[in-house]
């Protein structure tokens, strides 16, 4: 049984790395997730000048919502670029694990003097932000522009060997930008980033609830899960390079979505940074478990791309939903949830009431996805 993960030539102990954000201006954050399964990290995007406006970081710079999602708006470098040259790339390499740069794909002059930089000390991947979705929204949206994102590839490519990770955010230009940038030799993409801008408002004060100008920022965590995973389904499908999944992933079947949807490896930041580097044990653990409960899979790698090949059909029929009767407890919140009136209230010989599907059930899976998650009594049958 292996955790063990590759992205291109880069390899992982585990598929789960630190994204970059704030959590990763410095290594500390990192330090403390590493014993726990956390194989490598991305750094904050750096910037070799940093604007004025963006030497601190506006506050409140999270949002929360949901308990698992948020708003962001991490836009500033409050440490400069140097540290990560002068020991924040040592303190990660000294761990046995890969450190990757990221960087700010604006300013390709800028980007490519950082890479030069960092190509003398040796780091394992470049990761070239151009997809952070509340700086786009100020100062222009390199996420769908394809000349941009040409013009930087052809720039930095020729400067370094190195692998260049191109990241990325849902649009409707996703996948012909991701080709783009396979052609022009880009290494892997990271998808992904927030998704925005969206806003959030304090109904006491009537002011959004972030401090950045516009109140608008990117939109992370469990809210955007099902779009990024798409997204990773999408890439995967199309491009000859290794995808990274991001987005919304707190627990263990969400990376196995992600790496059944084809994702080389996965990306971690919201649920980190509002759950601690703690995260990363239950999310290995979890993996570990899956692999002992599917002896079919030897590795985490078995399961990379496994939904591929299954999405081609449409599907006009299922089994019905089945109630798990000894976790059952008669709460009632999954008939109020049918449309379709299949579902009743029994009561046992003890008196316990109990769940009931019958025939009018057309297997929406409405009452699977409303049935808490401590009792988990409702499930699917495919």
């Amino acid at each position: 049984m292996s955790l063990k993960a590759q992205v291109g030539t880069l390899k992982l102990q585990t598929p789960l790395l630190l994204a970059s954000g704030y959590i990763t201006e410095t290594p500390e954050f990192f330090l403390r997730a590493r014993p726990y399964g956390c194989s490598g990290m991305v750094t904050r995007s750096l910037k070799q000048h940093v604007p004025s406006e963006r030497s601190r970081i506006t506050v409140p710079r999270y949002a929360v919502f949901g308990q698992d999602s948020m708003l962001n708006c991490e836009w500033g470098n409050e440490k400069p670029w140097t540290d990560w040259q002068d020991h924040g790339v040592r303190q990660v390499k000294e761990t046995g694990c890969p450190v990757i740069i990221s960087l700010s794909g604006r300013d390709l002059d800028s980007c490519c003097y950082l890479i030069r930089a960092f190509d003398e000390i040796g780091v394992d991947a470049y990761e070239i932000n151009i997809s952070c979705s509340h700086s786009g929204a100020l100062h222009g949206n390199l996420n769908v522009d394809a000349l941009h994102l040409e013009q930087l590839m052809k720039k930095v490519r020729g400067v370094t060997t190195t692998p260049i990770w191109i990241k990325l955010s849902y649009s409707n230009l996703l996948v012909p930008m991701a080709q783009q940038a396979e052609e022009l030799g880009a290494n892997a993409i990271v998808c992904t980033n927030s998704i925005g801008p969206g806003m959030l408002i304090d109904t006491k004060t009537a002011k959004p609830k972030l401090g950045i100008k516009g109140g608008g920022g990117g939109v992370t965590g469990k809210a955007i899960f099902p779009i990024a995973l798409w997204c990773v389904h999408q890439l995967s499908e199309t491009l000859s390079i290794p995808v990274v999944g991001c987005g919304g992933i707190f627990t263990a079947d969400d990376a196995i979505q992600m790496l059944m949807a084809g994702a080389s490896a996965v990306q971690l930041y919201t649920a980190p940074a509002l759950k601690g580097p703690t995260v990363f044990r239950r999310v290995t653990a979890g993996l570990q478990r899956f692999l002992v409960e599917n002896p079919k899979y030897a590795s985490v790698e078995d399961i990379v791309g496994l939904t591929l090949h299954k999405t081609g059909d449409h599907q006009f029929s299922s089994p019905r939903p089945v109630v798990i009767k000894e976790k059952c407890t008669g709460c009632g919140i999954c008939i109020q949830s049918c449309a379709f009136d299949a579902l009743s209230m029994v009561r046992r010989v003890d008196e316990r009431p109990l769940a009931v599907i019958d025939d009018n059930c057309i297997s929406c899976n409405a009452c699977v996805g409303v049935c808490p998650p401590k009792f988990d009594a409702i499930k699917a049958s495919y």
